[in-house]
């Protein structure tokens, strides 16, 4: 994991100095963010895009948004690399954290807290039927913006899952779904 972090945060650092435009940082003034993502935890990976909305009137050195996103994700139970799961989730994240003006460049760091409820299949579970499965994501991130309109993400944190309903379908299978897992997402965000 240490290994595949460093690489991705080189491959970001690249990617963000070699297409970099410069903008004058504190001119840049958005209402709306979208974005695409790639995550992975340690029994599953998969990806989300998301919406999000900035609930400041202008973003000064303060960031707060309520984002919006949809995932799907799939991944082996336990360490039978028979047993694989697949789901889709809906939920909501807010993100709190700063804003650093560089010159050039904007540098955000935030930490994260939302949920999502969703549908899974397993081994004995089909997709549409009960329980479903309600997620706790949480953790920190940062953006790094060299233009107007985009910025390259990676966030740090966990996860936390619980099943809503009656679990008996499952059988032995739920002892061995991640239920908590450490989590790692690299993307991409534009701003409107």
């Amino acid at each position: 994991m240490k290994r595949l972090t460093t690489i991705l945060l080189l491959v970001a650092v690249i990617c963000s100095v070699g297409f970099a435009e410069e903008i004058p940082s504190a001119d840049v003034k958005y209402r709306f963010t979208g974005g695409g993502f790639w995550s992975c935890g340690k029994d599953y990976t998969g990806g989300f895009g998301e919406f999000g909305v900035n609930l400041l009137p202008e973003e000064k050195n303060f960031v707060l948004r309520d984002c919006v996103f949809v995932q799907g994700e799939g991944g082996t139970l336990g360490n039978n690399p028979d047993l694989e799961f697949g789901a889709l989730e809906l939920g909501d994240k807010l993100i709190i954290g700063g804003r650093y003006n560089g010159r050039g460049f904007i540098v955000r760091s935030y930490g994260f807290i939302g949920a999502s409820l969703g549908i899974f299949s397993c081994e004995g579970h089909d997709f549409f039927s009960m329980p479903l499965m309600l997620t706790l994501h949480f953790g920190g991130g940062f953006e790094f913006q060299y233009s107007p309109w985009s910025a390259f993400v990676i966030e740090f944190g966990g996860l936390n899952r619980l099943f809503l309903g009656d679990t008996s379908s499952l059988g032995n299978n739920l002892g061995s779904y991640p239920i908590s897992s450490p989590s790692l997402t690299i993307g991409f965000r534009s701003y409107n």
